[in-house]
């Protein structure tokens, strides 16, 4: 069984490698033109500097959902004064249907309300159906369109108040 907690520093190389397998997993919603650049930038050499500041970061959520050692998915965001963003919820492929994106979206929403935060918002693109149902399900309303916004790519904001 998994365990959802907070990510350590000792996780950088594990995060890195759980990030990769899930934008390579994309693709059956997103266009390469959206995917590669991400992959280009996960596998530059100061990513795991980069994830090392945001796992210390004191306004960052970061949550890695593990099992046996291994990381099976993670959820990333940043708190702001009143409002935290899910910067990045995802699972590995192999592990989805197990309920661990909503447990981790749920422990996110938690870890939020516990840093007086009113709102968690996001954006996902309108493509990624499975994202846009668990949001919805769990009481996310869409806010905005952004068009051609990320890549090209468009996307809606949804946000849920707590």
């Amino acid at each position: 069984m998994y365990k959802i907690r907070l990510a350590c520093a000792g996780d950088i190389g594990k995060l890195v490698k759980c990030y990769v397998d899930i934008w390579e997993s994309l693709g059956e919603w997103l266009p390469e033109s959206v995917i590669n650049p991400e992959l280009d930038d996960l596998l530059k050499r100061e990513t795991g500097e980069r994830l090392k500041q945001q796992v210390e970061d004191v306004n960052v959520i970061f949550l890695v959902a593990e099992e046996d050692g291994e990381i099976l998915g993670l959820a990333q965001g940043r708190t702001y004064t009143g409002t935290s963003q899910l910067g990045f919820l995802g699972v590995r492929k192999e592990f989805r249907g197990r309920g661990v994106g909503e447990i981790l979206l749920h422990k996110f929403i938690e870890e939020a309300r516990k840093r007086k935060t009113q709102k968690v918002w996001l954006y996902t693109s309108p493509k990624v159906l499975p994202a846009i149902k668990l949001y919805i399900k769990n009481g996310f309303i869409p806010e905005g369109y952004l068009r051609k916004h990320f890549y090209g790519s468009d996307l809606i904001i949804y946000s849920k108040f707590l």
